[in-house]
């Protein structure tokens, strides 16, 4: 459900793609690597001492970033703020305009141009920021590195102990700055050097198949953060009230936030001083964590002061359509408070709603709570009085938790409108689930 395309994306549109039917002639290599940029599955190309970068994403410039993209962050982050949560969204940048240094001379032959790659990241951060969205400027904060401790590891996507840092070093000035930050309880750590480790990494392993010289290790000094004081009371939270039991900082994310060779958690909480919650999901994708957060009883009952959202820039936000954050949306606020009679089947195999004679429209959204239901598959039927159907099915990867909440946009139906709704699942109900519909502020506002 992509609206336009970013101004500074669309000038690229022209000049790079997202396939590659020729290759420039690779310079010579320093590992006697061949064919890494005709390799199907990981399209790559050896930069400057040991460096390593992902054509189709490292030098892509074209990052989707549509303006109804920029609309639903700054619904999601209005939901959010009007229950107590301040969110936070950190995109992360390429290794291509946060290690520029190392490029080869023939990224130029890609169509790869540093000042119009640059251009579109902070595009995307202006115009987050003019809809209202906190956002984190990891690309001038990872340029920070030392030139021996690489923010990047050579041969890896990921960043190391380094690039994460720099990074929370600029999340916990951005939390600083908040309003309410003052009267949060302190507490003071330090992050205390460990060993010298190598984490695992599929990129280089692919990469290697390519060289017939050993590649650069993902390597990286690690880190372990220790509380160093006791909780500081002097901001006067009540103990014994209800913000005895909130969270300071909740952090949602890919496997940039989950790797413990990082210690990215504990470097924020280091410099933001607050306790992090860390509830990324490697293997999640750019919607995984935060669906698996938001639809749970967690965070329904016990809020976060501040939801820290990393993404990569290169995860589209629109790929699925706009169910993912029409469902983070009604997630993050309490609008779905009108209960919606459903008729359950004795098996417990599943249900049917009759939608007529409510006011809702594709603006509203409907929650199906099958309490914790270990399903992976929930099918939405919609039925129109014409007798015509439509199917809408969500389905939560292995590595999610199970909520068993469903949300579900009205958006893509007929004009008037479903006459009813049939909802099954992959597996039988542990329990009768109810439903309720989410009234959008779009809907009350027009």
């Amino acid at each position: 459900m992509i609206a336009t395309a970013p101004r500074a994306a669309l000038a690229m549109a022209v000049v790079i793609g997202s396939t590659w039917s020729a290759a420039p002639a690779a310079a010579e290599s320093n590992f006697r690597c061949t064919g890494l940029e005709q390799n199907r599955e990981l399209p790559s190309i050896e930069g400057r001492d040991g460096v390593f970068f992902r054509i189709n994403a490292d030098l892509r410039m074209n990052h989707p970033f549509s303006d109804q993209t920029v609309a639903y962050l700054s619904e999601l982050s209005q939901a959010l703020a009007e229950n107590g949560t301040t969110l936070i969204y950190v995109p992360i940048p390429t290794k291509s305009v946060t290690m520029p240094d190392h490029l080869p001379e023939a990224a130029p032959l890609y169509g790869f141009d540093l000042q119009i790659a640059t251009h579109v990241h902070d595009d995307i951060l202006e115009r987050l920021n003019a809809a209202g969205v906190v956002t984190v400027d990891a690309r001038s904060a990872m340029l920070q590195a030392p030139e021996d401790d690489l923010a990047f590891f050579k041969a890896d996507f990921h960043w190391s102990a380094s690039g994460a840092r720099e990074t929370a070093k600029a999340i916990a000035d951005v939390i600083r700055a908040q309003p309410g930050y003052d009267d949060l309880s302190k507490v003071t750590y330090e992050s205390q050097p460990q060993d010298v480790e190598i984490a695992f990494s599929g990129m280089r392993r692919l990469l290697q198949t390519h060289c017939l010289d050993t590649l650069p290790e993902a390597e990286t000094m690690t880190y372990e953060t220790v509380q160093t004081s006791a909780v500081d009371l002097a901001g006067g939270l009540d103990l014994f009230g209800d913000s005895a039991d909130a969270v300071p900082v909740a952090l949602i994310g890919t496997s940039f936030s989950d790797s413990p060779i990082n210690n990215f958690p504990g470097f924020i909480a280091e410099y933001a001083e607050l306790e992090v919650i860390n509830y990324a999901i490697t293997g999640g994708n750019q919607y995984g964590a935060m669906i698996s957060y938001l639809t749970s009883t967690e965070f329904q009952e016990t809020r976060p002061k501040f939801l820290i959202w990393e993404n990569p820039i290169y995860n589209n936000l629109a790929q699925f359509g706009d169910q993912p954050m029409r469902e983070l949306i009604a997630a993050a606020g309490r609008s779905c408070t009108l209960a919606l009679p459903a008729q359950v089947a004795d098996d417990l195999s599943g249900l049917t709603v009759d939608l007529a004679g409510y006011d809702l429209g594709p603006e509203d959204t409907l929650l199906v709570d099958t309490n914790r239901s270990l399903g992976l598959t929930a099918d939405f039927t919609f039925h129109a009085e014409s007798g015509l159907s439509r199917t809408k099915t969500i389905v939560r990867g292995e590595r999610l938790t199970r909520t068993g909440r469903f949300y579900m946009p009205l958006s893509g139906l007929w004009p008037e409108g479903a006459a009813s709704l049939s909802f099954a699942m992959d597996r039988p109900f542990s329990s009768a689930p109810t439903v309720h519909a989410c009234t959008s502020s779009r809907k009350e506002d027009s």
